[in-house]
């Protein structure tokens, strides 16, 4: 697995790709096996630290991607909106099949303690705080993170992060970058581009 693997719309999933992914379960979520391990020891981290972690989302096959944007869409036209504003709305936090970082296994959803869905008062709550000083501590990053929406692609989402192991997850947080400026600038510097995990 390519842990460094970039997705959006400009760099889609080859197709079959999701047949290739070896799974581990994470409070009845699907992970990619090393994130999934990494994920359970940040979140144990998070407990021991009195801040309790939901996983509100991980993998999503690429039919539960379609429905999810297909739902978006039709709410957002409920809304008043025509079809291409609400595609063009969606489009800021919400990917295409194919497009998603969540079809990797790589991604997860948090929320505080009891929440069932995602929400943007997340990023007040001392677990958005901890998630932000210690994440990369397990290998996971702010994926979307404020100010970078014009290099991600996608608005700040402060619930979403990504693995991507621990040494690049200490230099993106060390220089205040994204995935996509680290994959441009820095992984040839300071990793062995060759080492792609398991």
């Amino acid at each position: 697995m390519d842990y460094l693997i970039l997705v959006n719309r400009f760099e889609p999933l080859p197709q079959g790709f999701e047949h290739n992914i070896r799974f581990k379960s994470v409070r009845g979520k699907l992970f990619e096996k090393q994130a999934g391990a990494a994920l359970e020891g940040l979140l144990q981290a998070a407990e021991n630290d009195n801040c309790g972690l939901e996983v509100i989302s991980g993998y999503r096959s690429a039919d539960y991607q379609q429905m999810l944007w297909e739902k978006e869409i039709s709410k957002e036209m409920a809304c008043g909106l025509d079809y291409q504003a609400a595609k063009e709305k969606c489009a800021l936090t919400l990917a295409l099949p194919g497009e998603s970082e969540h079809q990797t296994g790589l991604a997860v959803d948090f929320g505080k303690k009891g929440d069932d869905d995602v929400s943007y008062d997340f990023i007040r709550s001392k677990q958005s705080v901890w998630l932000e000083r210690s994440a990369h501590r397990f290998g996971f990053i702010l994926r979307y993170p404020r100010l970078k929406e014009h290099i991600t692609g996608i608005a700040f989402e402060p619930w979403h992060y990504r693995y991507v192991g621990v040494e690049s997850a200490c230099i993106i947080r060390e220089n205040g970058i994204c995935l996509e400026e680290f994959l441009d600038f820095y992984q040839d510097k300071y990793l062995d581009s060759t080492n792609k995990g398991i």
